[in-house]
């Protein structure tokens, strides 16, 4: 059955503009793994295919455990499209790349082809690492894989404030010192080249100025609106914006060491954002001790490690943007050097 393709749309509020359905990301193995699923980027397979390719990544493929688990945990609720299917053949499972399935992850009774049409595969069914074929038409949350080194849009992880009335108005550095105190920025202008970016990112563009910060003018007070970049006068009251970012650039230092039994280890975490992310290990779901934890980062302290503390252990750096909680997280596969009798 063939889906109509519809892109996704981007609701963005003129006094909260939220980041769309992105909720989750996770670094695995020189990639980030991206989860959509909001009220406005669920989408068809075929969406998510096209989604995805214009994020500079593809629909993920889990062609092995240790990726499927990572996608198991970027994935914090509902269904999500993998790419794959059996779309040449009734049973012919392959991967959007053409590759055969050498292995597969089939929740207990599955693939059914429950009503003669499921050709797309899902992750999260009954159990949270589970696939499940289902109908190619279903509005789903979908995973993208983006390779490292993908420059990410304009304000992607940005979400903004405007405050545009009368009352709002205020002189520049009182316009800094306002958005600060909202656990925020004045809204960065990275280039004039990202205005059209950042305007697009308001429901309403105004002619009226706003005050934003700039990072090439740092000693000019700078406004914008519809008719570009000015200099104005650092003391007149005007509007402004503020500007809160979701955690992102996130690092962790090792993602795969290979130990020695009786050996100490340390795996620091860190990742970016306003307000600054709390960064945080856990593992199976639940915080491990003990950790060294600073501003935006957080270290895993495992000292005489013993077979029990092999596994993979997942840090998140969380804040809140928009008046939402936005999730950013790495992943460590802590393995043994040695073959354990």
């Amino acid at each position: 059955m063939r889906c109509r393709m519809l892109k996704a749309v981007l609701f963005l509020s003129s006094v909260v503009s939220v980041l769309a359905g992105l909720k989750n990301s996770i670094k695995f193995d020189g990639t980030t793994l991206k989860f959509y699923n909001g009220e406005h980027d669920s989408a068809t397979f075929g969406t998510a295919v096209v989604s995805c390719f214009q994020k500079g990544g593809e629909l993920v493929m889990p062609k092995y455990k240790k990726l499927n688990d990572a996608v198991t945990q970027v994935v914090n609720k509902g269904a999500a499209w993998i790419g794959g299917g059996d779309f040449f053949g009734e049973g012919n499972y392959e991967w959007n790349d053409g590759e055969r399935h050498e292995w597969t992850n089939w929740d207990d009774g599955e693939p059914s082809n429950s009503g003669g049409d499921e050709d797309c595969i899902e992750i999260n069914h009954s159990r949270a690492d589970a696939w499940n074929d289902d109908n190619c038409c279903k509005n789903n949350g979908y995973v993208c894989q983006i390779p490292a080194g993908t420059k990410s849009k304009p304000y992607e992880y940005s979400a903004f404030t405007v405050y545009d009335g009368y009352i709002d108005r205020r002189s520049y550095l009182q316009a800094r010192q306002f958005c600060k105190r909202h656990k925020s920025r004045l809204a960065l202008l990275h280039d004039d080249e990202n205005l059209e970016a950042l305007l697009s990112n308001l429901e309403n563009p105004s002619m009226t100025p706003f005050w934003v910060d700039s990072e090439k003018k740092e000693n000019s007070c700078i406004s914008v609106s519809d008719d570009g970049v000015s200099d104005a006068d650092c003391l007149q009251s005007m509007s402004f914006i503020c500007e809160q970012v979701a955690a992102h650039d996130l690092s962790v230092s090792e993602e795969q060491p290979f130990v020695e039994m009786g050996m100490n280890l340390n795996i620091n975490c860190s990742a970016l954002g306003i307000p600054v992310p709390k960064v945080s290990w856990y593992r199976g779901g639940r915080y491990v001790p003990p950790q060294k934890h600073g501003l935006g980062s957080s270290t895993l302290v495992l000292k005489d490690i013993g077979p029990d503390d092999l596994g993979m252990y997942v840090c998140k750096a969380v804040n809140e943007v928009g008046g939402q909680l936005r999730h950013m997280g790495g992943l460590s596969f802590v393995e043994s050097s040695t073959i354990l009798e």
